[in-house]
């Protein structure tokens, strides 16, 4: 009896359950008969087809007018007008203008082109500068030549010019110590930890290498987005050349100024270097007023790179009709590569490595050499003798956090 009365519930479910489904299914097919119904009238009034995705419409007893669309605030219409000069929208003009950079000067030093930042890659080699087949050249030669280069260049070495205070400083704490020391010969007798004091190299050692890995990992980021900024860029180019030149000219060489000035910004707002002599010589004059308004009203919120992107996805849109659907969502990606990678930038210069982690670093290496002439005096070393030793030791491990900084 129990089963059967569990068999009947069971059944009673199911057909409830079906006819919910039935019920669904017809209200699908209802609306569905009911909107396209409604679409055939309006095809029927207007003389054309009704297309999926068409804007909203008003029917009068007489025509179909699109419903006006809303107003923008103000502030939201960025937008300039298209430049009314039709010479500077074709290519050699744009090459042209592009040719002229090479003749600007820098501000700081007129032997050196606005087109570089002053750096000491011609004084010896450098990671500031990207390198040639000559450079590589230049520096894989055997080591008896390598070595004879170094030392002859080491006066010149920008870390050794940065390091030789600090030694120098090491040094005149060596030379007091002995001084003092040499006159109480007593307090000399005492001071035997030199034992314990070589027990330091090796947690200081370890928080360099930690720091200096640190330090190199964050270059190499940092080099990896600059050059995938420098591909989609590229990219970016190509695809405006191929897609959008031939439809629209004008904007298509508008968007390869902007592209042109993309890495200006950048290196502009990490080197925080003014880039409007540039933006000057490369935009129209419409262009570069509305870019530099943008930059002084919102210079927080919208730098020049996040400008000149929405400037560019403008540009796009404005011809996104006359484009294939491909070369739509290849240039969208692009820009948002563009936008992730400025991103990226700006979170590698605004977390450094931890300033909690410099400083107790360098207070161990202070606390190390500054006790280091006392137990060489405690041990009976010659005052040569420790001088040698402690500017030496100071080289290489004051070289080494300078490189991590």
């Amino acid at each position: 009896l129990l089963r059967k009365i569990i068999i009947r519930n069971m059944k009673q479910q199911q057909q409830k359950q079906r006819q919910r489904v039935m019920m669904w299914v017809l209200l699908l097919v209802f609306l569905c008969f009911d909107k396209t119904l409604a679409s055939s009238k309006v095809a029927n009034k207007t003389g054309r087809k009704a297309l999926p995705g068409r804007p909203n419409i008003r029917i009068s007893n007489n025509n179909v007018q699109p419903s006006p669309p809303k107003q923008l605030p103000q502030q939201q219409q960025q937008q300039p007008p298209p430049s009314s000069n039709k010479k500077i929208m074709t290519i050699p003009a744009m090459l042209e203008d592009l040719s002229h950079l090479k003749k600007l000067n820098n501000n700081d030093n007129e032997k050196i082109p606005l087109l570089l930042t002053p750096t000491n890659w011609k004084r010896d080699s450098s990671y500031t500068k990207s390198w040639t087949k000559q450079d590589w050249e230049h520096h894989q030669v055997d080591s008896f030549q390598r070595y004879a280069r170094h030392l002859i260049k080491w006066f010149i070495s920008p870390t050794a010019r940065s390091v030789l205070p600090a030694v120098g400083g090491f040094v005149v704490w060596s030379f007091l110590v002995v001084t003092f020391l040499g006159k109480y010969p007593a307090l000399a007798e005492k001071a035997t930890f030199l034992p314990g004091l070589s027990s330091f190299t090796a947690p200081l050692s370890l928080l360099l290498a930690l720091k200096t890995n640190r330090a190199l990992n964050r270059l190499l980021e940092t080099r990896s987005v600059w050059g995938k900024m420098i591909s989609n860029t590229k990219s970016l180019a190509q695809l405006t050349a191929i897609y959008m030149h031939p439809k629209s000219s004008e904007t298509a060489v508008l968007m390869g100024r902007y592209l042109a000035l993309y890495l200006w910004f950048m290196k502009g707002y990490f080197r925080d270097e003014d880039a409007g002599e540039v933006m000057q010589r490369i935009l129209p004059e419409e262009e570069y007023s509305w870019l530099q308004q943008a930059a002084t009203n919102n210079s927080d919120t919208t730098p020049l790179p996040t400008a000149a992107v929405f400037r560019l996805r403008q540009l796009m849109a404005s011809e996104i009709d006359k484009l294939p659907r491909t070369a739509q969502m290849a240039m969208e990606d692009r820009l948002w590569h563009l936008e992730s990678m400025f991103g990226t930038l700006k979170r590698i210069l605004g977390s450094p490595i931890p300033p909690t982690y410099t400083r107790h670093t360098s207070r161990v290496l202070c606390l190390f050499l500054g006790l280091l002439p006392i137990a060489l005096v405690g041990n009976h070393i010659s005052p040569g003798t420790i001088y040698v030793t402690v500017a030496l030791l100071a080289y290489v491990f004051v070289g080494i956090d300078e490189i991590g900084v």
